[in-house]
């Protein structure tokens, strides 16, 4: 009975507060009284936002809200339906399509947004990039997820690259997958080959080394960290460059004379 009470009177004074005291109440207040806050004749647009930052609102309220097209017009509303905790998924789904760039990203990386609500802010991403400026993708590029770093990679801008090759989230396996990429423009792989995180790993050397299209200014400072074996690789191949499979065959015929002087390989 007490609590019965004490939870019709939370009601009752959400129901019959002031908008000052809505605006002050209801982004920490319990269920009970967000349920009255609601039916109060003076919550407005003012009162949603501070709302939709409770994370005691259930459901059925944040559906409530939705249900207002006024409400819902606004941005800033949409997002934050999109990633309170109790929005209903339906909603979440639907709403997902309508939030900028910035906050997909957001979204794509919440752990705590449902894994649907998680591809489909990936995938709207997705869809979203190549229409986005030069400023833009150097900026997304600096934060994607797993997702979204295999699409930035093919990008031509060398700008967008070197951000890409400082994100934390970035890996190896991507980097190499970069350097490989047959149509890969020699400004991008001389950012790879000269970028202090990724020029001292091994597997990225030797795509670059193979690549037709890295600078030989690249390439040449890498063949003395390889292989005999990798060195005649790169001196037989066909595409890479003249002057880079000269010195690798000068570098090899040095090792196998140091070979045949000392019996080790300097």
């Amino acid at each position: 009975m007490i609590s019965d009470t004490k939870s019709n009177g939370e009601f009752q004074a959400g129901k019959a507060a002031g908008a000052a005291e809505l605006r002050f109440r209801i982004a920490a207040a319990g269920v009970r009284y967000l349920e009255g806050a609601l039916q109060n004749p003076l919550f407005g647009e003012e009162h949603v936002l501070p709302v939709l930052s409770n994370p005691s609102l259930p459901s059925s309220l944040i559906q409530k809200i939705a249900a207002h097209k006024q409400w819902l017009s606004r941005y800033e509303i949409q997002r934050d339906i999109v990633v309170h905790r109790n929005s209903p998924l339906a909603l979440k789904l639907n709403l997902v399509h309508f939030l900028r760039w910035k906050d997909l990203v957001k979204v794509a990386e919440d752990p705590f947004s449902p894994p649907p609500v998680k591809k489909k802010a990936e995938t709207v991403l997705k869809s979203k990039v190549e229409e986005m400026a030069l400023g833009e993708r150097i900026a997304l590029a600096r934060l994607a997820g797993p997702g979204i770093i295999s699409l930035l990679r093919g990008d031509a801008h060398q700008e967008v690259i070197t951000a890409l090759l400082g994100n934390p989230r970035l890996v190896e396996d991507e980097v190499v997958a970069l350097c490989s990429e047959e149509r890969a423009p020699a400004p991008v792989l001389a950012a790879v080959g000269s970028h202090p995180r990724w020029r001292d790993r091994h597997a990225v050397r030797i795509s670059l080394l193979r690549h037709p299209r890295t600078p030989p200014g690249v390439s040449l400072r890498f063949l003395e960290w390889i292989s005999p074996g990798e060195l005649a690789e790169i001196a037989s191949s066909a595409v890479v460059p003249r002057l880079v499979r000269a010195t690798a065959r000068q570098l090899l015929q040095s090792r196998r004379a140091a070979v045949d002087r000392n019996g080790v390989v300097s």
